[in-house]
């Protein structure tokens, strides 16, 4: 048995990782592979926000994330990976069966990012990346968009309802629910 790479993309806070929650309840037999679990933006082998992201994505070092999904394609049915730049990068491309790209648009996404991540933090900080994204990492977010999108086998809308985006993926997988 040789299982199924099902790649969700999309932007950071765009509901990749809730639609693959959710299709983990719904596929049969299947194992999730998170790009986050392994905090590959952070290493030094990362790339900055300013080398365009046509060069960017392949300076990722994802040696862990590979070796991890590897022994995984023989043991599942599906293999459903969490990764934000879908069939962009060489390394996991040759793997990938369905590439599915979660087209949000960029100011949910960044409510979603604002919520998440600074519930907790002072006003100021809240401020100052609301500034850092709209002069810098807004545009970045955009080409991002765009880039990787043109990749994917099929362009999910993001603001549609959970078990809609569920039933998209399903149903280009040809699994009945």
């Amino acid at each position: 048995m040789t299982g199924k790479v099902i790649v969700i993309s999309g932007v950071m806070a765009g509901g990749k990782t809730t639609l693959i929650k959710a299709l983990s309840r719904v596929l049969p037999d299947n194992r999730v592979v998170s790009f986050d679990d392994y905090s590959i933006d952070a290493l030094s082998s990362a790339p900055s926000l300013q080398v365009p992201i046509e060069r960017a994505v392949n300076q990722y070092d994802i040696s862990a994330l590979l070796a991890d999904l590897k022994p995984l394609l023989h043991r599942y049915a599906y293999i459903l990976v969490d990764f934000p730049f879908g069939r962009r990068h060489n390394d996991l491309t040759p793997y990938i069966d369905w590439s599915f790209y979660l087209k949000t648009p960029l100011d949910i996404a960044f409510a979603r990012q604002l919520v998440r991540d600074y519930s907790n933090q002072p006003t100021s900080a809240i401020i100052d990346w609301a500034k850092t994204y709209l002069t810098n990492a807004r545009p970045i977010f955009t080409h991002f968009d765009h880039y990787i999108s043109a990749s994917a086998d099929l362009i999910i809308d993001g603001q549609r309802p959970l078990p809609e985006k569920v039933a998209v993926v399903l149903k280009a997988l040809k699994i009945n629910q």
